[in-house]
């Protein structure tokens, strides 16, 4: 009976070695909709990748009923099963890198790390329009990369671009700094690298970050989820308005998000003026305006905007928020809508408006890997690149393992590779 047994052994151990590979190659396949193989998703509209996008945002709204709806107003979606649609984390993060800091991107696997630029500031002071645009399509295939390895999703909440001019402000290292105008070309530059240059179709869609007068914590017994930014019809429109006006208007950016803050009296992320009238209507907002994280709740619980939590969940949609990073949209819109507060229309408004930026990223037209950017991999992640027309030289990227912080200061047009220097 040993000697069976021994005999099987080197079988058994072929068998294992299949077994594993399967599983390895199940685990880093990202799941997706629309799967062509699958009877029941191929009779839907939605599906349907040759079906105008108006008419297929809108064939896929009408199936959802009110509860199914609701769960996807947050960063954390919920699946659909019975429409074959997986759950979608939209909270990923990429200032100047991809990073593991949002719930959306993990690092693993066949992809241990990412490239990460110097910080956002340093590279700013470069003056150099298309270096930001070459670092943005780099950070941009790493991100498809990932994506295709199902270890990230297409949704990164990245540049910030305000107007960096105090620094006891913690994050002004992550912007592009105290200019208007500099913060404003950064924007349009990186979010250009980052989405793509292919019109309708993103390769990923950025967000331009935190909107907007928002650059104070913990000064003088206040913080940013208590402050309240006085500030001039003309202080918007000449200083901390400009770089989300560029990131829209010229950038063609997917997202904006709103601050914790209040701008003269009223949180920003329920000001129908500063969300309908100003992103969408007056700058042409192709895209979803979401909030920073929890902070429809932060206008309820620590700012006492409203009364109830349904009246917050229903200021906020109607002014114009189409996504809640948070769970408060997830537990009170429905009460909202049954108390009148709020219509299911505006609901379907709001989820218009994220399920196009979905159906522009491809994420509703099947197989990932017969999309643009379906054979990007491994390969392509901390890599290096050939110099570029718009870069000369190319940004250079070098995989260490570790780096002294000393030797990172004042790097020129140099890169790192790894999964500890992610920003905050």
């Amino acid at each position: 009976m040993d000697a069976k047994i021994t005999s099987a052994l080197p079988f058994l151990s072929f068998l294992l070695f299949l077994l594993c590979l399967s599983n390895h190659t199940v685990e880093s396949r990202a799941p997706f909709a629309c799967d062509a193989k699958n009877g029941l998703t191929r009779s839907f509209k939605f599906c349907r990748a040759n079906v105008p996008l108006h008419a297929r945002v809108r064939d896929l709204i009408g199936r959802l009923t009110l509860q199914e709806k609701i769960r996807l107003l947050v960063n954390n979606a919920a699946a659909v099963p019975r429409l074959g649609i997986q759950g979608y984390e939209w909270w990923s993060e990429a200032l100047h890198g991809v990073s593991n800091v949002g719930p959306g991107t993990k690092f693993g696997g066949a992809f241990p790390g990412a490239t990460s630029f110097p910080q956002v500031i340093t590279t700013a002071a470069s003056f150099n329009e298309s270096l930001w645009e070459e670092i943005g399509r780099v950070v941009s295939d790493e991100a498809r990369a990932m994506y295709n390895g199902g270890l990230a999703g297409l949704t990164f909440w990245s540049p910030n671009v305000n107007v960096f001019r105090d620094p006891r402000w913690g994050r002004g290292q992550e912007t592009p700094g105290e200019d208007p105008v500099v913060a404003g070309k950064y924007a349009a530059s990186y979010v250009r690298g980052l989405q793509g240059n292919n019109g309708f179709r993103l390769k990923v869609a950025a967000c331009c970050k935190h909107y907007t007068a928002y650059d104070l914590d913990n000064w003088n017994g206040m913080d940013r989820f208590h402050f309240n930014a006085r500030v001039s019809k003309q202080d918007l429109e000449d200083t901390y308005n400009v770089p989300f006006k560029s990131c829209v208007v010229e950038g063609k950016v997917a997202s904006v998000m709103c601050s914790y803050n209040q701008v003269n009296g009223k949180p920003t992320c329920a000001d129908p003026y500063l969300l309908k009238n100003t992103i969408r209507g007056e700058w042409r907002l192709n895209g979803y305006i979401v909030s920073d994280c929890d902070s429809v709740g932060v206008l309820y619980e620590n700012q006492h905007y409203t009364a109830t939590p349904e009246e917050a969940a229903a200021a906020t949609i109607r002014a114009g928020l189409d996504l809640d990073c948070g769970p408060f949209l997830a537990i009170h819109t429905e009460n909202a809508v049954k108390g009148g507060l709020l219509n299911e229309e505006d609901v379907n408004m709001a989820l218009a408006n994220t399920v196009t930026v979905q159906m522009r990223l491809g994420l509703f037209d099947g197989e990932p890997s017969a999309q643009p950017f379906g054979k990007l991999g491994p390969r392509d992640v901390c890599t290096p690149s050939p110099p570029t027309a718009g870069s000369p030289g190319g940004p250079s990227r070098h995989c260490f393992a570790s780096k002294s912080w000393a030797d990172l200061a004042f790097v020129q047009n140099t890169s790192f590779c790894s999964s500890n220097w992610a920003q905050c």
